[in-house]
């Protein structure tokens, strides 16, 4: 069984606590991530899932060959 690693990422806004922690400017964006080992079909599902969601919050209907999203029109 082989492994791949997954990034997600969020942005958010730095609040007040972590400006004067890290000296940074309040309200400035930030950017937070994190690293997870899954399998090859792991990777493949979330893969997937992503761009549905993707394309769901375009207002596409879609669906998957072979791993790309293309428009279903059945």
């Amino acid at each position: 069984m082989s492994s791949a690693l997954y990034l997600r990422g969020d942005l958010g806004t730095v609040t007040a606590e972590q400006a004067q922690k890290y000296d940074f400017k309040e309200g400035g964006k930030l950017i937070t991530y994190d690293f997870v080992l899954v399998t090859d079909t792991e990777a493949k599902s979330l893969r997937e899932d992503e761009a549905m969601k993707a394309m769901e919050a375009l207002g596409r209907r879609m669906k998957l060959y072979e791993g790309l999203p293309v428009p279903d029109v059945d």
